[in-house]
């Protein structure tokens, strides 16, 4: 084909924006679609007068008896809610299992989908002007969200003034406009509790290591907040030992060398002789708990990524020999877990014990629900197949499940099992109460097809999957 003749076909860039437009149309119709759907599935899921359930349900059933109606105050909440009852205050409670099956359904974690649903029922019973455009399709789903979300546990006659004051604007107000009219609606309505709030805001003090955070290279952000004079004393201080590392020979930039002097503070007596001129002490011997995984080649320098258990992030080989070689750390060696030895590792009791949870631990790192990231170490380790029907207890037979979805799994009627223990460990089948089915294994959550009213997916589907990864290894 002749170029001329190639570039008659090419679209031309209005056509390519005029897609983009088409279809940026059609996403925020589905995502105002989907809080519709949000809403009728709360309101099909109430909670049932009277009823109990046990400890773990309460939480999933927060907020008052009814709703509130525009105006009155929040006397159905406590002196000191917690942050989840003040969150579905205003807003019908829904049956503690609900949110699960919706999530899971969305391609979200559990507490995302709760969240969607809490903040669509927020937009149809506290924000009902709001609510009105979305269903119009004259504001984006996700803006109406971050509405949503502002006025969360907010006095009614602050929510109906924010409500009459955003609408007009709903489609394209930003963060700081938001904030802005939220202050001056509680300034106006209850301006002695938002002098408290912020007072209480101005003592919040933290330091926080965000431990997620640390990348392969073994970069991580800490968090603070505190006293000013405090946080200026330590400004300074830092800098004063970013330019004694200057003067040592270090060329690193000022921002660096700050980051550094931090470590140097974790030892008061480096620090002090720094900024002294004193001898140099013997560094201290600080100590640190790190789960990290080398393979063969790793060790042999055949191999580059090594894994941080702790955040379950991968990391640079040489950022991990980098840690170990420091001589104000102590490191403690332990002996390498091959998985394979203990595969037939068991105890008779239904009660499992510490080395047992650490294996499965290590076998699957997060909560194996779909779509879960929890990690495994704050998991309870589930029997896949129930010890009173002869499961054994053993790493074979156990996988963690966070607490609530193993309440699910236990008393909500959702069920799984090992598919193919043998060609795909570590990939399970879960099966929801309404029939729907998740592949979920140490890549991510995959959706079987649903077809049909009752939830029945295509016979055989999952087992194709498998056999056709499992040709391909």
């Amino acid at each position: 084909m002749s170029s001329s003749r190639l570039a008659d076909l090419a679209p031309t860039p209005g056509a390519l924006l005029g897609r983009l437009g088409m279809a940026r149309r059609v996403a925020d119709d589905a995502e105002a679609e989907i809080l519709e759907i949000a809403v009728e599935w709360a309101h099909s899921h109430p909670v049932l007068e009277g009823e109990e359930g046990w400890d773990a349900a309460q939480s999933w059933r927060v907020g008052p008896a009814a709703i509130w109606q525009p105006g009155e105050l929040d006397a159905s909440v406590s002196d000191a809610p917690d942050v989840e009852t003040m969150e579905w205050c205003g807003i019908p409670p829904i049956a503690w299992d609900a949110p699960a099956a919706f999530a899971a359904a969305n391609n979200m974690t559990t507490t995302a989908g709760k969240a969607l649903i809490r903040d669509a029922l927020v937009l149809r019973h506290r924000l009902p002007l709001i609510w009105a455009r979305v269903l119009e399709r004259e504001v984006p789903a996700w803006r109406a969200r971050k509405v949503a979300q502002a006025v969360l546990g907010a006095h009614a006659d602050v929510v109906e003034a924010v409500d009459q004051a955003v609408v007009g604007i709903a489609h394209k107000v930003g963060p700081v406009t938001l904030a802005r009219i939220l202050d001056e609606q509680l300034l106006r309505l209850h301006a002695e509790e938002r002098e408290i709030k912020q007072l209480e805001d101005l003592d919040a003090r933290y330091v926080h290591l965000e431990d997620g955070s640390i990348n392969d290279t073994g970069i991580a952000d800490l968090m603070a907040r505190g006293d000013w004079k405090d946080l200026h004393d330590l400004d300074a201080t830092l800098t004063a030992i970013a330019a004694a590392l200057k003067e040592q020979g270090c060329t690193e930039s000022l921002d660096v060398r700050r980051s550094m002097a931090l470590g140097i503070v974790a030892d008061p007596e480096q620090a002090h002789a720094m900024l002294t001129g004193a001898d140099a002490p013997a560094p201290a011997r600080k100590k640190i708990v790190l789960h990290l995984h080398l393979s063969q080649a790793a060790l042999e320098t055949r191999e580059v990524i090594g894994r941080n258990a702790t955040s379950g992030d991968p990391m640079l080989v040489e950022q991990i020999r980098e840690w170990c070689s420091r001589t104000d750390t102590h490191v403690t060696v332990r002996p390498v877990v091959d998985l394979a030895e203990h595969a037939g590792t068991h105890v008779e009791a239904y009660e499992i014990p510490d080395r047992l949870k650490d294996l499965v631990a290590l076998l699957h790192p997060q909560c194996v629900f779909p779509w879960c990231t929890r990690p495994a170490a704050r998991c309870d380790a589930d029997h896949t197949t129930s010890h009173a029907t002869g499961g054994p207890t053993c790493i074979c037979n156990l996988a963690p499940l966070c607490r609530h979805h193993h309440r699910l799994k236990t008393f909500a009627g959702w069920s799984y099992r090992p598919l193919d223990p043998l060609h795909e460990p570590g990939v399970y089948l879960w099966i929801d109460p309404h029939g729907l089915e998740y592949l979920r294994g140490p890549t991510g959550t995959t959706a079987l097809p649903h077809t049909g009213p009752e939830g029945s997916t295509r016979s055989g589907h999952h087992s194709c999957l498998v056999s056709q990864r499992t040709s391909t290894r």
